[in-house]
């Protein structure tokens, strides 16, 4: 699935210049800066095709299941410890036999300034890595893993048995390895395996990001969504909710053929955003492979996810606020004919330019998008006579949120109900 960095920011999924928490901060349960990179990457390119979702829902799901035994052994400090090892500018011994690495051990500590950080204390660290690692598979291999894991752990089997890295593991004593034997290991791990170790390190990366996202489906009560392989574009959710809202109140919400528009009304306040919101980052999560926050989802895969929900003018380029909102829209068409599914949310249309241009661009707009079946819009508006125009459109479904006026003061409930609101802007 791909997403802009406009959908992004207005989700708040990354950080970047904004304020506040983002859901990549909330969900970030990495142990190591590798799994930490990895996930960003993830963030900001998810899924590929529906094969890889179920497969990641599988190992993810698997883990959460047993998660007491899949805490990684290694932390922040030693895999900093391993960057610093292959990020040196020392090469590794050549000699062939211990007289010549007998001399380089003596030679080395005059050439590389490196010498006791790289050579001895680095790869006495790899040594370590290894160790641990051969004994976290040992603690969470069984006779049948999900495909990914499996995967992984048949790569990670396959390099720790070489012959070389093997002899590692039978160190009995790190710290009373010689110089001429840390050489030695030092020319396997840095020369000789080194493409080898380092996609040991990267499959322990990749694990990393599995694991945190089975702690955050566990942490944050999230359920995995069922892909559908429909040529028709689904989404259906149950007590779907919002991340950031403590004590929030849930929302069901469905496509019923015909239906792929739905036109959402209601005071401002009212819960309008956030519930756009909550469907961006549901579809966004579920296409990490990962839990969603609601009781039950199933959804087709989509190519694009896209927003439009914070648009604002652009001095620098000379863009107007309106201007800005016909080129968001101008995005929408090029997302429209570049990709077969898309969900795409827009709060509000053309909130830069008087009520009756607004009106007649949003109509034609709305009409226009609700005939691409094969993706799925939400859009919310203040504009109620919108409503009564778009009623003939059987592929559109009316919803609205309401308020009440308690002692003068509005109250909402923030429950989501069939039909147009006939609340003005002004609460």
């Amino acid at each position: 699935m791909k997403i802009d960095l406009q959908t992004s920011k207005e989700l708040e999924l990354q950080k970047n210049d904004m304020q506040g928490t983002s859901i990549f901060e909330m969900l970030d349960l990495t142990s190591t800066p590798g799994g930490k990179h990895k996930l960003k990457s993830l963030f900001r390119k998810p899924l590929q095709d529906i094969n890889t979702i179920r497969k990641t829902q599988k190992a993810v799901k698997f883990i959460q299941q047993n998660i007491q035994l899949w805490e990684l052994p290694i932390d922040t400090k030693l895999t900093d410890q391993l960057d610093v090892y292959y990020f040196s500018d020392s090469v590794p011994s050549i000699g062939k036999n211990v007289f010549v690495r007998i001399i380089e051990s003596i030679s080395y500590r005059f050439i590389y300034k490196d010498f006791k950080r790289t050579f001895l204390y680095g790869t006495k660290q790899l040594i370590r890595f290894l160790k641990l690692i051969d004994k976290f598979r040992q603690q969470v291999l069984q006779d049948e893993l999900p495909e990914l894991l499996n995967t992984y752990f048949h790569k990670i089997d396959e390099i720790l048995d070489i012959k070389e890295i093997a002899q590692a593991l039978d160190v009995k004593s790190i710290t009373k390895l010689g110089n001429v034997e840390l050489l030695r290991f030092d020319k396997t791990f840095r020369s000789t395996y080194k493409e080898n170790v380092l996609q040991l390190i990267d499959i322990i990366y990749e694990l990393d990001v599995l694991i945190a996202q089975a702690q955050a489906n566990n942490k944050y009560h999230l359920i995995f969504p069922e892909f559908e392989d429909s040529e028709q574009a689904v989404f259906q959710t149950e007590e779907l909710f919002h991340l950031f809202v403590n004590q929030p109140v849930d929302n069901n919400l469905s496509f019923a053929p015909p239906e792929n528009f739905v036109f959402l009304t209601g005071p401002n306040m009212a819960g309008k955003t956030t519930f756009l919101k909550a469907c961006g980052v549901a579809v966004f999560l579920a296409h990490l492979g990962m839990g969603v926050p609601a009781k039950s989802m199933k959804l087709s895969y989509f190519s694009q996810l896209f927003t439009s929900l914070n648009v604002s003018d652009n001095l620098p380029k000379g863009y107007s606020y309106f201007y800005s909102e016909v080129r968001r829209v101008k995005d929408v068409a090029n997302v429209l004919q570049k990709n077969k599914t898309a969900f795409i949310i827009f709060d509000e249309l053309f909130k830069g330019t008087n009520v009756k241009d607004a009106f007649e661009g949003s109509l034609k707009i709305i009409k226009k998008l609700s005939k691409w079946k094969s993706s799925l819009f939400l859009l919310s508006s203040h504009l109620l006579e919108l409503g009564n125009e778009l009623k003939s459109e059987k592929s559109i479904r009316f919803m609205y949120f309401d308020s009440q006026v308690v002692n003068g003061k509005p109250v909402f409930n923030y429950k989501i109900k069939e039909g147009l609101s006939d609340e003005r802007l002004g609460m």
